[in-house]
């Protein structure tokens, strides 16, 4: 079992998204406490940390797998979420 732990900004977007994208992306962070490693999980490129993808949308990680956590701490569309 893993812990989760969400940012503040990550829970206000996602307010803001229309059913079912929120479901989805709900149901994506609750399955992190239990089964991470059978999600669509890959390290990124050029910085430190790990993305989740949930359809158009992408979740921003840190994994702290000796520990057994995972902060989601941005939440953004596929378009929007690489760019500094």
């Amino acid at each position: 079992m893993w812990t989760v732990n969400v940012d503040k900004a990550v829970d206000k977007r996602l307010k803001k998204i229309p059913e079912p994208e929120k479901s989805r992306i709900q149901q994506a962070i609750y399955d992190l406490e239990d089964k991470p490693d059978t999600l669509d999980i890959k390290p990124l490129v050029g910085r430190s940390g790990y993305r989740l993808k949930v359809g158009g949308w992408r979740l921003l990680l840190d994994i702290d797998s000796a520990e057994g956590k995972v902060f989601v701490y941005m939440l953004a569309s596929r378009g929007d979420v690489y760019k500094k």
